[in-house]
């Protein structure tokens, strides 16, 4: 008898340690959806409030822009009056014309990653966002990032942007909503640029903004002879199995693009410039790995933040056994009170790593 209860004993208590644990575990997912989805979207918010003011303060010194012409031109003869024809009011119309940009000046504006380039304005789904150079975790986090293998938008050919959907600020969360015929508005120092929307079929046959592509379909940054604009997330919202894209056409005539920035040793020890978006040799329509690293580390997310990920996360689990030990030798709440900051700040930098290591929604 007295054996059954020990062994009934000894099952409950690892019953219980186990219940425990895994409610532990269930708390630790649920803090880090949490800092996923407002955590960023703080850190994206302090970040583009300083972009924001230093493009304004890059637009005010740069002079740059292109100027606006303004003609006044009488509208066709539409029919006899009584004294003859009728002349109807003129129209006022306004056109902006490439002007040539002193080439020191022009080199001046090689664009840095992770710095601001341009205000991209979407008034059909709300977007006003910063963008920033680079495509890499660092860049997305501030806001959405030109591809640097690609042209800047304004320029000839075809200017690509990545963005989140969900985490971040989620800056393309209703790029599904664009519809063909809305404005994509990019201002950058050059001038302010319009793109609109091209419209793509469905698979119910019905006329949209967007399409869909798998996760190796980095063809869709390839030049297809025009002057557009190639907006970029993952899909559906919450997975990086898929792309989704929105492409729009430049109204205006392009401006001379500045000079590609000279390759240079950036804070992780790579070469600035290649944005980490290097296309294949051939490009290809066809379903393949979502680790093509075509999109660049900021959508498939930063292999090397697996060790930090590792460290924060064993740092974290030695803060909370000792804490649950202290608690078994002294008094139990002071020692929860006095450990609960050093284990929040530990979750919080393995969190940061964690979300770095995975592809980024």
């Amino acid at each position: 008898m007295s054996v059954t209860v020990r062994l009934s004993h000894r099952t409950a208590r690892v019953l219980g340690a186990t219940g425990r644990t895994l409610i532990g575990f269930g708390i630790i997912t649920l803090l880090f959806v949490a800092y996923q989805l407002w955590g960023t979207g703080l850190q994206h918010s302090r970040a583009q409030d300083q972009l924001e003011s230093d493009f304004a303060a890059q637009l005010e010194s740069s002079g740059t822009a292109r100027p606006t012409t303004t003609t006044t031109e009488p509208r066709p003869e539409r029919g006899l009056g009584s004294s003859g024809p009728v002349q109807f009011p003129g129209v006022t119309t306004t056109t902006t014309e490439p002007e040539p940009v002193d080439p020191e000046v022009l080199a001046s504006l090689a664009p840095t990653r992770g710095e601001p380039v341009a205000q991209l304005r979407i008034p059909s789904i709300g977007v006003d966002e910063t963008m920033v150079y680079g495509v890499r975790v660092p860049d997305l986090r501030k806001g959405p990032g030109v591809f640097p293998s690609n042209p800047m938008p304004g320029t000839p050919g075809n200017a690509a942007v990545a963005g989140h959907r969900t985490t971040y600020g989620a800056p393309f969360w209703s790029i599904n909503e664009i519809a063909p015929g809305d404005e994509i508005v990019v201002t950058t120092l050059r001038g302010e640029f319009t793109y609109v929307a091209q419209s793509h079929t469905n698979d119910e046959g019905d006329e949209v903004g967007h399409f869909i592509v798998p996760a190796s379909g980095v063809y869709v940054l390839d030049d297809f002879g025009d002057n557009r604009i190639t907006l970029i997330a993952c899909h559906p919202r919450g997975s990086a199995r898929q792309r989704i894209i929105v492409t729009g056409i430049l109204e205006e005539e392009p401006v001379e693009p500045p000079p590609e920035p000279e390759p240079r040793p950036d804070e992780d020890g790579d070469e600035q410039g290649d944005g980490g978006a290097e296309l294949p040799a051939e490009p290809t329509t066809e379903p393949g790995p979502p680790a093509d690293e075509g999109w660049g580390e900021g959508l498939n997310g930063d292999r090397s933040a697996l060790v930090p990920t590792l460290m924060w996360g064993g740092l974290f689990g030695l803060g909370l056994a000792g804490a649950v030990v202290g608690g078994r030798l002294w008094r139990r709440w002071s020692v929860y009170l006095l450990s609960t900051p050093l284990l929040a700040w530990l979750l919080w930098n393995g969190f940061f790593y964690l979300d770095r290591l995975l592809p980024s929604y």
